[in-house]
């Protein structure tokens, strides 16, 4: 830490996203709003028709504070408001974690539209998970699904439509990188699992040996 970063910290000391609660760094939250949001937990992949994906865990559920940040994420344009998401993440132990590839596995994320990622001058989802996934030991496959055409967001739609709305909306660019790997599929968000299931599918096509799935946050 510089000499500036100590003194502004001096005069606004980092403080929690969730109550405004002093922390020692930014991008932290305090002992009492991570009791109370954190929730980890494996959905069940076979009830929503995640036919491509063996595990899909989530770390906290889509509410209070973790909403207001996420939204402002993406549509406020609050990069700022990545750190203390991406310091969830940092959270999760062993036990939450098990049973996703991690060290020497390939991490993709979701993607956005060509059209959206302009508008925003970033992924969210990059902004959350490289620099976990990095620590983690998985190798980062930033663009190697995209999106053949534009989508409606999915939160404004019913689930019959979500699963319209994202049919055939994905693809993978580089084939050869995934053929034979194990991947982690990487989102901010998971409500139906429609998303994730069409991006899984077009990753076992290109001959992914097994997904799996984490979220920050269950809609």
């Amino acid at each position: 830490m510089n000499l500036l970063q100590t003194l502004l910290q001096m005069v606004f000391p980092p403080s929690c996203p969730g109550c405004g609660a002093e922390v020692g760094r930014g991008g932290a939250w305090c002992a009492s709003c991570l009791n109370e949001l954190w929730n980890p937990r494996r959905l069940d992949v076979a009830e929503r028709g995640m036919g491509h994906i063996e595990v899909c865990q989530v770390l906290t559920g889509y509410g209070g504070a973790v909403r207001s940040l996420l939204h402002g994420l993406k549509f406020q344009r609050r990069r700022g408001n990545a750190a203390p998401l991406a310091w969830l993440l940092s959270m999760a132990d062993e036990v939450e974690l098990a049973g996703l590839p991690l060290c020497g596995a390939l991490a993709v994320p979701v993607p956005l539209s060509v059209s959206r990622r302009e508008e925003r001058g970033y992924n969210q989802v990059d902004l959350m998970f490289r620099d976990w996934c990095a620590g983690q030991g998985l190798e980062w496959g930033g663009d190697l699904i995209q999106r053949r055409r534009p989508t409606s967001p999915q939160w404004e739609l019913d689930r019959r439509e979500r699963a319209e709305n994202i049919k055939g909306a994905f693809f993978v660019n580089a084939p050869d990188l995934i053929k034979g790997r194990q991947i982690l599929l990487v989102d901010d968000i998971v409500t139906t699992g429609r998303t994730l299931e069409e991006c899984a599918l077009v990753l076992r096509r290109a001959g992914a040996i097994s997904v799996h799935a984490l979220a920050l946050a269950n809609g």
